[in-house]
């Protein structure tokens, strides 16, 4: 019942509002309101206007060495005089950009000073305009600066911290990273005192390879790097485990001295990626006995082995047993 009641209400309500809209006194407000208004619009678009507007500016030519006092305008601000109906067509207008060439200024300048007349690039920015418009007013129209010349070094690129894989995953190849050095810029102290830039941690554990765009760590003392970010390509794949049983090798032993280890071989395992397993044969990884380790334990009769070459691409390696027992025997 009261939903009926209120569409009965709101019917009125529409009712009397189109009555109103259909009398004769606003009929005839809003025909000369639409009057006035194309009046007014052929009134400003027959007469002359100004507007504001503005160019962004892009600067070539600048030495890398090369560092400023101040920051170079990024665009310039002007009014533009012209008809209305001229003017009305620049509100949606995208200038092209205004390309300033620095390079003169820096060749044989001894006062480390650069100026520019925005002034003299009217003409361009007047070529973007109808042939009918002026522009009265350039902001800035000048602009000076001081500037200082940098040291350069090239220096290589390095990662910051290891990169992590998921369980049962190695790299089949070294971490490449692109650019693999870049150019810095600043002063004598600081340029001396850097000798790599780092790339930022790659903080996600990884299962596949990728290439990955990292930002490079700016270092403090007012360095300036010209790549800013590197692409890191991380050769992944997964891992399978080997096992080896290796014959015990004597090193820096003496002519006259004969050494039996108990017992004379190790059994050797270790996780390789499945591209690099048949690579691996046993010349490659040396477990050792070392003469020289002898005096180090004293009265003892046991000696720890230890690794002396394995390749760069297996991990994870363990030996057992980790110590042997040994004789020596001299040989006449």
């Amino acid at each position: 019942m009261d939903n009926r009641r209120f569409l009965v209400y709101l019917k009125g309500q529409i009712d009397k509002v189109a009555t109103f809209f259909k009398s004769k006194n606003v009929v005839t407000f809003l025909f000369f309101l639409l009057l006035a208004t194309i009046l007014w619009l052929m009134h400003s678009t027959g007469t002359q206007r100004e507007m504001r507007s503005q160019i962004n500016v892009r600067y070539i030519g600048i030495p890398e060495n090369v560092k400023l006092n101040r920051p170079l305008p990024d665009h310039l601000n002007f009014v533009i005089k012209d008809e209305g109906k001229q003017l009305w067509s620049y509100f949606s207008y995208s200038f092209d950009s205004l390309t300033v060439d620095l390079s003169p200024q820096f060749a044989g300048n001894t006062e480390k000073k650069i100026e520019i007349e925005f002034e003299t690039y009217l003409q361009k920015i007047l070529s973007q305009l109808s042939p009918t418009s002026k522009i009265v007013e350039l902001t800035p129209g000048y602009f000076s600066a001081n500037y200082d010349l940098l040291y350069t070094r090239h220096v290589p690129i390095r990662l910051s911290k290891p990169v992590r894989l998921n369980p049962q995953y190695v790299f089949f190849d070294t971490i490449k990273i692109i650019p693999a050095q870049t150019l810095i810029l600043g002063t004598k102290e600081a340029i001396d005192s850097t000798d790599c830039i780092y790339v930022e941690e790659i903080e996600n554990v990884l299962s596949k390879s990728q290439s990955l765009k990292c930002n490079v760590m700016i270092p403090d003392g007012g360095i300036v790097v010209k790549d800013t970010s590197v692409s890191v390509v991380i050769p992944i794949e997964i891992s399978t485990e080997r096992e080896m049983i290796l014959p015990i090798k004597t090193i820096n032993s003496p002519q006259n001295a004969e050494i039996k280890t108990f017992p004379t071989e190790v059994n050797v395992k270790f996780s390789v990626g499945l591209s690099r397993y048949k690579q691996i044969t046993e010349e490659k990884i040396e477990i050792v006995f070392d003469y020289n380790d002898i005096s180090k334990r004293g009265t003892a009769n046991t000696l720890p082995l230890k690794v002396k070459t394995k390749p760069e691409d297996i991990y994870n390696l363990r030996f057992s047993p980790k110590e042997v027992e040994y004789i020596i025997e001299t040989v006449e």
